[in-house]
Order: structure tokens, then C-alpha cells, then sequence
């Protein structure tokens, strides 16, 4: 994964940065965010320590980068062309689809977020941060539940019910295991969410 020396055509500011959030992406969740050195992230990145720092003061500043900017990006993608005039269960059933479809192209971002969601690594700022991005769907969640298309449980309860269902569906479509088509299992995991 190795990318560019600093000095190589390639090498402007936003490249460096995706370069380090990539090597950092890797490098955490194979190895850990604690036996991941700063020294070995810059090797992976093809960048030297000292440009590291300049993006990123310290790990921590690295790892809460890399998590915002994983969750921003999801954010986007799962709520891209989204209508607010469509029914709220078309809503969330897009939504679920676009994470799906997010999650499968992109495997490594999905394993990170599921290790690093509760990790003490993050700090309680970008935790605070990255929630008051996935305000709406809590909105989405209480018109549903009003609506009568959720249970009559908190929103919390929901939130940590598909996450964990939507994790399930990705984890099914990354194995060989099994007779079910992808549509077969995505169809069959979105309508557990609504029962």
C-alpha cells in the first residue's frame, strides 16, 4: 500500500493526507490502533514522519481524522439523491440500500468503524461530532416509529438494531457461504428491520 515519496509528482496536500488516512486506515485494523507506530503509518503512506505530523499533530488526531472523515463520507453516500418527500419507510429502505452498497465497496472502512465505534481511541468530541451528523436519521427513525412503521421502542433501541442488522447483511454478502443471492439476503435483512 505504499504510496509516493513526498517529492514525487502525486504528492500535493490532498494527496499526502488520503495517502496517511489510507496507510493509518490499514494499518489499524490489521495491526491495532496501540501497535500501529506513527513512524510505521508514515512508511505506509510513502510520506515522512515529520509530513505526518503536519496533518496530523499526533495519533489521536490521526485516528479522530480517519474516523470523521469514514463517517462523513458513509453520511454522504447514505444520503445522496435521498427525497425528504418520498414516504418515510422508501426513506430508510433507500438508506439502508446506499449503506449496503457503500458498505460492500468498501469493506476495510466498515471493518474500522465496526472495531473503533465504542473504542475510548476516539475522542468524545468527534464521537459528539460524528452523532450530530447522523441527526436525521434519528428524525427519520422518530417519524417512523410515529408513523407506526418501527416498534414503539426508543430510538436508540432502532439505531442499535439495524446497525447490527445491516452489519449482519454485509458480513453474509463478504462470505461464499451458503445458497441465498445477495438480493435474497439484503431483502430478507431490511424486512427483519420492520418487524
Amino acid at each position: 500500500m505504499t504510496g509516493q515519496d513526498d517529492g514525487m509528482p502525486g504528492g500535493h496536500e490532498e494527496g499526502r493526507r488520503e495517502r496517511i488516512l489510507g496507510a493509518a486506515l490499514y494499518l489499524f485494523t490489521t495491526s491495532g490502533f496501540h501497535a500501529t507506530p506513527t513512524s510505521q503509518i508514515s512508511r505506509e503512506a510513502g510520506v515522512s514522519t515529520g509530513t505526518l505530523f503536519h496533518y496530523f499533530p499526533d495519533k489521536q488526531a490521526l485516528i479522530d481524522g480517519l474516523y470523521l472523515s469514514i463517517k462523513q463520507e458513509m453520511i454522504a453516500e447514505v444520503q445522496d439523491e435521498a427525497d425528504p418527500s418520498l414516504p418515510t419507510r422508501v426513506l430508510l429502505e433507500q438508506g439502508f440500500l446506499r449503506y449496503i452498497a457503500w458498505g460492500r465497496a468498501n469493506p476495510e472502512k466498515v471493518r474500522f468503524l465496526t472495531q473503533f465505534h465504542h473504542s475510548p481511541n476516539i475522542s468524545e468530541a468527534v464521537q459528539t461530532r460524528a452523532y450530530e451528523e447522523f441527526r436525521w436519521i434519528q428524525e427519520l427513525f422518530i417519524r417512523a416509529i410515529r408513523e407506526g412503521i418501527l416498534s414503539d421502542h426508543p430510538v436508540h433501541y432502532h439505531q442499535v438494531m439495524v446497525a447490527q442488522i445491516l452489519t449482519g447483511i454485509l458480513e453474509l454478502l463478504g462470505t461464499d457461504e451458503g445458497s441465498a443471492s445477495a438480493d435474497a439476503i439484503i431483502a430478507a435483512g431490511i424486512a427483519k428491520i420492520f418487524q
